[in-house]
């Protein structure tokens, strides 16, 4: 576990601190931004896979004898989804990984357990958990040590929309900074998903913009530009223009010039 690899955990922190001066993130936290930091790292795909498990992934394919990056983001799922999986692949993009192993000098370490923890790192960074963590439960006049379902879904979804991370992101992050144990993850997470009512009902009262948004976005970098192109150069048939800019919710328009734009 990494959780028990207390060097390697560091190793995390220090990869992420070197990444936000190298790319100057000034942000402590980064949230939504994560996919504009992932866009400028890759080819990223948008597009909505509806009653799919997927959430993304990432490949690696040759382009003109030059292994190029893409990451695939299913925006059917809500926006806090999202952007655990924008910072999850992210972490595969950096190859956060191998810099670790070779690091470390260790080759027994699960490649999406450390880029899981670099999610953490990155989204629920330690210092700010801890203080907004600290605020709440004095707000609620925490006693401990045992706390009552309606204090902790409240808690945790307080924690998910100030972080823009799923639930099972922040209970585990419980688990990681030794608020709970391992054992009890599986209680509290039960615990969470028997609460819908009450979870649906917070987000409402207390405007948790963030919670259960889904935009179902069709975007690839610079697609518009290239089904453009394509077209332009004959390269591919009218046929199958035409299906691109279907599965891509794109027409085109003449005003002045040709362009693209979005529908609806």
């Amino acid at each position: 576990m990494i959780k028990e690899n207390e060097q390697a955990v560091i190793q995390i922190k220090k990869f992420i601190d070197d990444k936000k001066r190298e790319k100057n993130i000034v942000n402590e936290i980064i949230r939504e931004d994560v996919f504009e930091l992932l866009d400028t790292e890759c080819v990223v795909l948008y597009y909505p896979l509806e009653n799919s498990d997927i959430e993304g992934c990432h490949i690696m394919k040759p382009v003109c004898d030059k292994l190029e990056q893409f990451v695939f983001i299913n925006t059917a799922k809500t926006v806090q989804e999202q952007t655990w999986t924008a910072a999850h692949e992210l972490g595969h993009v950096w190859k956060v990984d191998s810099y670790v192993k070779e690091k470390l000098g260790q080759c027994n370490l699960d490649p999406e357990d450390l880029v899981n923890r670099f999610a953490a790192e990155l989204l629920l960074p330690e210092g700010i958990f801890n203080k907004e963590l600290s605020l709440k439960l004095a707000e609620y006049h925490y006693q401990g040590p045992q706390m009552s379902a309606d204090m902790m879904v409240r808690l945790v979804t307080y924690l998910m929309n100030y972080f823009c991370t799923p639930y099972k992101a922040i209970i585990r992050r419980f688990i990681e900074l030794g608020y709970i144990k391992e054992t009890a993850e599986e209680q509290f997470l039960k615990g969470f998903e028997a609460e819908t009512e009450l979870y649906k009902r917070l987000i409402v009262e207390n405007q948790y913009t963030r919670l259960e948004t889904i935009n179902r976005a069709y975007a690839m970098g610079s697609i518009m530009h290239d089904i453009n192109l394509l077209e332009s150069h004959e390269i591919y048939s009218d046929k199958k223009i035409a299906r691109l800019r279907q599965l891509f919710h794109l027409e085109k328009t003449i005003a002045g010039e040709e362009r693209y734009r979005f529908k609806g």
